[in-house]
Formats: C-alpha cells, structure tokens, sequence
C-alpha cells in the first residue's frame, strides 16, 4: 500500500478478509509466524498434547491387571506330615453397565476442550499481539504530530528572527517564539520515548515481527473512514457461535454431564475377574479356578452421583451466563466503535478547520495584523485538534480490528 514506506509485505494480508485494516495492520503470514514462535502458544501446544493424552487414559480405564500370590505351609497334628502349599491369581476389574461407552465418550469431549483450549489460547496470544501493535501505531502517530508541530515551531522562531532583525515585533514575541520552540522539543523528546518504549514491547515479544517504517499522519489521513457495521444482531449470533470462551464452557458443560452419568454408574460396582493356580499338599494336588469380587456400594456413591449433577447444572448456568455477559460486551464494542467513528469524522472535519484558521494566522502575522501570542495559541489548537483527530481515528481501528478479530474475519489461527 501507498501508505506504508519501505515495507512491501504489510500489503499482503487477506483482502477479502477485511480490505479496509489491510495498511494498519501486518501481513497474516507475518503475524502467524509470529504468534507461533511465542512462548505463549509453545506453552498452549504443551497443554494440548497433555489434555489428549489424558483423553486417552479415560478412553483406557483406570482399570489395571493384578498378580497376587500365596506361599503357606500346611502341618497335620495327627500324622505330624507337612506341607508346603502355592497359589497365583491373575485378577482385572471389568467396565460394566455401559462404562466403557461413556468413558469413550468422555475422551472425545476432553479432547474437544484441548483443541477448543489451544484455539483459544491463539486467539488471546492474537488479541495481544494486536494490542502491542495498535500500541506502537499510537506511539507513531503521537511521534509525527510532534515532528510536524517541530517543524511549525522551528519555523515560526525563524520568521520571529527576521521580524526581530527588522523591527516589526518585540523581544517578548521572540521569546514566546523561543518558548514554543522549547515545549515542542520537550514533547518531541516525550513521543521519541513513547515510540521507542512501543517498539521495544513488539521486538522483544515478537522477535520475528519487523516494525514498519511508517508515516503515520499520511496513514491516517488519507485513508477513508472504516464503514459502519451493519446487522448488530447477525454479528453478535456469529461471535456466540465461535467465541473461543463460551464453547469451552459448553464442551465443558457436556463433559461433566457426562461426567455425572458416569459417576452414577459407578453406583453399580465394577465385579473383579480372576483366574487362579493352587498348589497343594507339595503338589499332590492342583487346583484351578475363576474368581468373581463384586463391592458393596455405600452411600458415598450416591452422594458423589448427586454432587456430579449439581456440578453440571452450575456448569451450564455459567454457559447462560457467561452468553449474557458476552453478548453486553459485544454490543458495547460495537457501540462504541459506531460512536467514535462519529466523532472522528467530527474531528477531522474540526481539524481541517482549525488548520485552516492557523494558516490564516500566521499570514496574518506576517502581514502585522496578529500578535505572536495569538499565532501561537491558534496553532496549538489546531495542532491538538489533530493530534486528537488521529488518535481517535486509531481507536476506531483498533475497535474494527478486535471485531474482525472475534469474528474471526482476520487472523484465523485457530486450526
């Protein structure tokens, strides 16, 4: 895009995604490349592999193989013969009454919350990434508005020299020229620290992410208006429908009703299987056999059943809430974004304005008919007005780009 300098690969990102951030924000392949070599999502694919492989142990059972042996001696009073006498059982709890379908279940569901867990965790390591990026953006535009409000100072304290040399204004006015000149240097230096403080959070966090070298004004001000969201209510179904977040509760919810069904199976105990060997009476006999041990169910089961019920009736109370609070803060995103991008075009249009007025002053200065004071403090007002013009303007962007974002218009790393 025109509007960036010296930076071809900030003009790749998806154009049917959403064309009007493509000069704001980096290239997909660029931030996915970024995303991925975060420590953020390295510590995410860790937990992903952890929850299935846990899937797989629920899948398997807890149920294990056991060996129990026996050695004993066996003496008799009335002949005074002895024995020595063997046994060795191999022995397995067995899932029944429909365990094993559930349990099977139940590792289909915790591997849906790890894929659901790690999409999410992308999503967040997206949304910060934009953050620090939006962040620098601001300490970019802060930083051209105090070059160009340099550049005015350094020239009205050059047309207050000439004035000066030919008498047409006092000492006092080429102070106050002097003085305006101090102040923008001083926020010069502040908006340099500001960029630099920006600029150092991207490339430490982000090491494979280059920083643009941008002209900020230029972006800013010669691009359109993002358009104005249409259809609040089919936007707000979409971001429901794939909010990392509430699908989690839901998968989360389903888990542990399933959970629950389980727990109240186990009220019917799993029997023990076995089969063993004896030797008796120093081998002169050999016996062998099946076993069967089935557990006494007490009113511990009963209770943790209960308990597991409740557990997934508060789990899917927290889904209807958490939908609720999701959907108010939507909705305050979207107003927020439909007022401020009112204000910005207000703004922009009083910068305009106001810039017109500051260039009539300093002509009118130069033809002696305003005072330097007055020169100065109408082009301080036009200059906050555009600075203010600006910056609203990145906030308008910055609401676009976290819309697109949940919507997953931009930046769909999930997979």
């Amino acid at each position: 895009m025109k509007h960036w300098l010296c930076v071809s690969f900030f003009c790749s990102l998806a154009a049917q995604a959403s064309p009007e951030l493509a000069p704001y924000l980096p290239a997909e392949a660029v931030a996915k490349e970024a995303l991925i070599q975060s420590p953020l999502l390295q510590q995410a694919r860790a937990r992903k592999q952890a929850l299935g492989l846990r899937a797989q142990a629920i899948d398997a059972g807890s149920a294990e193989f056991s060996v129990r042996a026996l050695q004993q001696r066996r003496s008799i009073n009335a002949t005074g013969e002895r024995y020595g006498e063997s046994s060795v059982s191999l022995e397995r709890p067995v899932r029944l009454w429909g365990k094993r379908g559930i349990d099977a279940e139940l590792a289909q569901q915790t591997q849906a919350l790890a894929d659901i867990e790690y999409a999410d965790a992308v999503h967040e390591a997206s949304r910060e990434l934009l953050k620090h990026w939006f962040a620098f953006l601001r300490a970019a535009t802060l930083n051209a508005n105090a070059n160009t409000t340099l550049e005015l100072a350094h020239a009205h304290q050059r047309l207050a020299g000439v004035r000066l040399k030919h008498g047409e204004i006092s000492q006092l006015d080429a102070q106050l020229a002097q003085a305006e000149l101090q102040r923008t240097e001083a926020a010069w230096q502040l908006s340099q620290a500001e960029l630099s403080a920006a600029s150092t959070a991207l490339e430490r966090r982000y090491p494979s992410l280059p920083l643009p070298k941008l002209n900020a004004t230029q972006l800013l001000r010669q691009s359109e208006l993002p358009a104005p969201f249409e259809q609040p209510a089919v936007l707000q179904a979409a971001f429901l429908q794939t909010n990392h977040e509430l699908n989690m509760l839901r998968i989360d919810a389903q888990r542990l009703r399933l959970h629950a069904q389980r727990v109240n199976r186990d009220r019917w105990p799993d029997p023990t299987l076995g089969i063993f060997s004896a030797r008796d009476r120093a081998g002169a006999e050999q016996v062998t056999g099946v076993s069967v041990a089935i557990a006494f169910a007490g009113d511990a089961r009963s209770y943790q059943g209960q308990a597991a019920l409740a557990e997934a009736q508060a789990a899917d109370d927290k889904v209807a809430t958490m939908q609720r609070t999701l959907s108010a803060a939507f909705d305050a995103t979207l107003a927020q974004y439909q007022h401020k991008r009112m204000a910005a075009a207000q703004l922009q249009r009083a910068a305009q304005t106001q810039t017109l007025a500051a260039e009539k002053s300093r002509t009118a200065f130069t033809l002696g008919e305003h005072s330097m004071s007055d020169m100065l403090t109408i082009a301080r007002v036009a200059n906050d007005n555009r600075l203010a013009a600006d910056l609203i303007r990145v906030e308008v962007i910055e609401l676009l780009a976290s819309v697109r974002l949940d919507l997953h218009e931009i930046w769909d790393f999930d997979d």
